[in-house]
């Protein structure tokens, strides 16, 4: 992560100066990179929200928490746009359609046809880091799927059909699409797509790979 950069005061100035300057908050900006992007041509993401893919070294929990810091960071209130950071927020939390249109609303364009880099009506500039976009590649130490705690989780959908089931965080993307054309009838020689925060769930991932929860639905392609 990027250091605070922070304005020290003069040693050679008077206590009272130091003082008033103390008073007044210094405005300093932390500074987010993206991480490392695949060296392969990966893509992530559709529309709007499609972008290069890229690795990861932590677990779903640290990267959430780095996450989590970016946009308490961005959305605080002393930031002079954290409106329009929370509209942000929110756009990236939408499928690309939906995250396309709230943008619309607040004049808000991306610069080079993807939402990593916005401008506003007035010029202001809004730059995200592409782990606060898309899943990433993991690259940690080989995790073993007997350490991983089986449980029942409750996934929404929406797309194709509006629909919410329950299965276990130990399924294969896979089995999940199976599970799915079952449960409502999908016709023979139909293929499931599932995209969860911009990035296509692949056969062969174990959903707990992905961190999925009921507040953040899944998009359903039946074609």
């Amino acid at each position: 992560m990027g250091k605070v950069l922070v304005c020290s005061q003069d040693e050679n100035k008077s206590s009272n100066n130091e003082i008033v300057a103390r008073e007044k908050p210094v405005e300093s900006e932390e500074k987010f990179e993206d991480m490392e992007e695949l060296k392969e041509d990966i893509y992530v993401g559709i529309g709007i929200k499609k972008m290069k893919g890229y690795k990861c070294h932590l677990v779903i929990d640290e990267l959430n928490k780095l996450r989590e810091h970016f946009w308490e960071t961005k959305t605080n209130t002393k930031n002079k746009n954290w409106l329009l950071w929370k509209t942000i927020k929110r756009a990236i939390s939408f499928d690309e359609l939906r995250a396309s249109i709230l943008l619309e609303e607040y004049n808000i364009k991306p610069v080079n046809g993807c939402i990593n880099h916005l401008i506003d009506s007035e010029g202001n500039e809004y730059r995200i880091p592409n782990y606060c976009i898309n899943e990433p590649s993991f690259e940690i130490e080989n995790v073993n799927e007997k350490d991983i705690k089986e449980e029942k989780i409750k996934l929404k959908f929406y797309g194709w059909k509006n629909i919410e089931i329950e299965v276990s965080n130990k399924l294969k993307g896979k089995e999940l699409k199976n599970e799915i054309k079952i449960r409502e009838k999908v016709e023979d020689g139909k293929s499931i797509r599932l995209f969860y925060r911009g990035k296509e769930i692949q056969d062969n991932e174990f959903l707990y790979s992905h961190d999925l929860n009921v507040t953040m639905p899944i998009m359903l392609l039946v074609k």
